[in-house]
């Protein structure tokens, strides 16, 4: 079988912890917009996301300005990587059911 290939393009929270009034607080800080094309593999097991799922990430943007060769220099694009697999594979699986 084909892979079903389609784009996406979701909001990644930018969160950090930050400590007021003696309280630890988590502000957000604001989103990055992440472009791509995320890939399905009918033929993979259903138990496995990361086999049945891969993208490929196009841009990561902030403000504007794609950041994506920033992200890979500092090795943080693994995170946005498997944030983008699972929010790839939640869009899929919500449309394929809504269409059953």
């Amino acid at each position: 079988m084909h892979k079903l290939k389609k784009e996406f393009i979701f909001h990644y929270p930018l969160k950090h912890k930050v400590v007021k009034d003696l309280k630890i607080v988590t502000e957000h800080v604001g989103d990055l917009v992440i472009e791509g094309i995320g890939y399905f593999n009918p033929s993979a097991s259903p138990i496995d996301v990361f086999d049945r799922y891969t993208v490929d990430i196009e841009f990561i943007r902030w403000n504007g300005t794609d950041i994506k060769p920033v992200l890979e220099v500092t090795g943080v694009l693994e995170d946005l990587e498997e944030a983008a697999i699972r929010y790839f594979a939640n869009q899929l699986e919500n449309s394929m059911n809504k269409a059953a």
